[in-house]
């Protein structure tokens, strides 16, 4: 009997037990920034390069907002839940540098910067 009620001190004491992402004071991504080079100097990154981006911290529910749809897919615009991630994956039409920003219930903004870069290697037989 004691050892059952010392356990579900420790489970409220630590905050467990939930299944959405904490009301933290914490809010950012585990990425920060994605940077993606081409190879070929001339050239942007091709299509189907991918990342995933885990939220932590925050309230959700979590709004994501992609501002070069036709650059990058975003693979949902809304996250929650206990471990709340979403894909950004490259479309290969562009070299860019912008971000994708998370808004939280309070309004709270993290930011992934994404850069997608030109290639510095010439092409075999290019002229300079």
């Amino acid at each position: 009997m004691m050892a059952a009620a010392l356990s579900t001190v420790a489970l409220v004491a630590c905050g467990g037990g939930g299944d959405v992402a904490g009301d933290s004071m914490e809010f950012t991504t585990n990425v920060d920034e994605w940077a993606v080079k081409a190879y070929w100097k001339g050239e942007c990154p091709g299509a189907g390069n991918e990342v995933w981006v885990t939220i932590v911290g925050g309230q959700p529910p979590f709004r994501i907002r992609n501002p070069m749809p036709t650059v990058v897919q975003v693979d949902r615009t809304e996250a929650s839940g206990k471990d709340p991630v979403f894909k950004i994956t490259t479309l290969g039409t562009a070299c860019a540098e912008f971000s994708i920003t998370v808004h939280d219930y309070h309004s709270q903004v993290a930011e992934v910067e994404i850069k997608l870069e030109e290639g510095s290697e010439e092409l075999p037989g290019a002229t300079p």
